[in-house]
């Protein structure tokens, strides 16, 4: 449409195989434990692992939980 602005839209995706990386890391045998550990639940959980998005909330629990920092975890990418 003639004036009409569209934005791109953006996602906050974790980087590759950190989910999995961290969890090893962590010694945590579960993902109900992992899951814990950073403030989520298991299907908050298994839903981030399926479609790779980070949410600001386990960004926050990841950093509390072990110390990491966002441009260690995720990063910004172009969906559209």
């Amino acid at each position: 449409m003639k004036g009409t602005v569209l934005m791109a839209e953006y996602k906050m995706q974790f980087r590759d195989g950190f989910l999995d990386r961290t969890k090893q890391m962590s010694g945590l045998k579960t993902d109900e434990a992992f899951a814990g550990a950073i403030g989520v639940s298991e299907s908050v959980l298994a839903r981030a692992k399926k479609t790779n998005e980070c949410t600001p909330l386990m960004l926050i629990g990841l950093y509390k939980a072990f110390g990491f920092q966002p441009g260690e975890i995720a990063q910004i990418k172009q969906t559209a």
